[in-house]
């Protein structure tokens, strides 16, 4: 490595490779919700903002997160809440306002304490934006707990779809 490729030792940095090709298709995702895009989610550069796109993957997942766990977000009567270990973002295609905003999400991976919920943005057929989160079922003291049975049922029926 010579002075002029990095200022500083980067090898302990890394970034997430692209998704893959069936991640930018609509019918992977077995969740899809319309949004408009707002005029306010526009940036100095007259695109969507990359902050507004990752509301709207936190605004699907979150409609998951309820549907297959319902009262998550009530405080008072849910049994765990979900907190985020990692997210991913990859912003793919610049978006302009007006547009009608095609989400998607699924859950890609299951785990005892832990899932993953795969989302992605659609204008017409084109992807815009795909995300990546991982969210924990935590106690009341952020400890981890067992997804709740009902919980895991209802998250396999919105597994992600494999690619044909």
């Amino acid at each position: 490595m010579t002075k002029a490729d990095s200022a500083v030792d980067t090898g302990w940095l890394f970034t997430s490779p692209r998704p893959a090709p069936a991640r930018c298709r609509p019918d992977f995702y077995p969740l899809t919700a319309p949004v408009e895009a707002r005029y306010s989610d526009m940036d100095v550069n007259g695109h969507l903002n990359n902050l507004a796109l990752e509301s709207l993957h936190e605004n699907i997942r979150a409609t998951l997160n309820a549907r297959v766990n319902p009262g998550i977000y009530d405080r008072a009567r849910r049994a765990v809440r979900l907190v985020t270990s990692q997210n991913v973002v990859h912003f793919l295609a610049e978006a302009h306002w007006p547009a009608t905003i095609h989400a998607g999400a699924g859950v890609a991976r299951l785990g005892t304490t832990s899932f993953v919920v795969s989302s992605a943005l659609f204008i017409d057929q084109t992807c815009i934006s795909v995300c990546d989160t991982v969210l924990v079922a935590v106690d009341v003291d952020g400890r981890p707990v067992a997804i709740p049975p009902e919980a895991r049922t209802a998250m396999a029926q919105l597994m992600v779809r494999s690619p044909a």
